[in-house]
């Protein structure tokens, strides 16, 4: 009985140790993220990145994103109703992070569809579609472009477009800046300047709404 009670208590302090070492390297790693996102803010936010919601907003939201993600997929909409929820004091800036398999070509779609002003509804129509055109986990540029009729496009300019060099510079740009702040997962958050303390859109939802009541 007596070494039973010993295993047990063993047991139960090792899980203890386990579980303080995991919440002291946690903590660490978002110690370490809040210092590489101050040290290299200058990377952040390009004069080239895409933006909704207020110009002078109060809070500033930055996402490395990939429009092949399923959680970015995820928490498009969510986000969206979110700046609508608070008209005039969120800002969100995309970053581009193609991480997924074949969704650069997204990326240069969603950019050449910028310099006709439809961004953000080709991004809408093409969140709604995912899981039609990212079949077996790889995203397919000819099976979203058919998604792409009714939205007033010029597809002939469209297609110039992405193969334009100042697109692809523009989605390397942000790769790079990917790899300075050490983002490797898609969607990545940064609000007014600072990496989440968490995951989860609930994480974002309380960072953001912290930030708007100055806490």
């Amino acid at each position: 009985m007596k070494q039973k009670t010993v295993l047990l208590a063993t047991a139960a302090l090792l899980l203890l140790i386990f579980a303080s070492a995991t919440l002291i390297y946690k903590r660490s790693q978002a110690a370490a993220a809040v210092q590489l996102a101050a040290q290299h803010s200058t990377h952040l936010v390009r004069s080239h990145s895409p933006t909704l919601g207020a110009e002078d907003a109060t809070v500033l939201i930055v996402e490395f994103f990939d429009p092949a993600c399923g959680t970015c997929q995820a928490f498009h909409v969510p986000l969206q109703h979110l700046i609508q929820k608070h008209p005039g004091k969120l800002k969100l800036v995309l970053r581009w992070a193609p991480f997924q398999v074949g969704s650069e070509q997204i990326v240069a779609l969603l950019e050449a569809a910028r310099r006709q002003d439809k961004l953000w509804p080709v991004l809408d129509v093409l969140m709604e579609t995912q899981d039609d055109w990212k079949p077996q986990h790889a995203a397919e540029l000819d099976l979203a472009w058919k998604h792409l009729a009714g939205l007033g496009l010029d597809l002939e300019r469209l297609r110039r477009d992405m193969a334009d060099p100042e697109i692809a510079a523009r989605i390397k740009q942000d790769e790079d800046d990917a790899a300075q702040l050490k983002v490797d997962t898609t969607p990545t958050f940064y609000v007014n300047g600072k990496p989440l303390p968490g995951f989860g859109f609930s994480v974002l939802k309380q960072t953001v709404e912290a930030a708007l009541h100055g806490s």
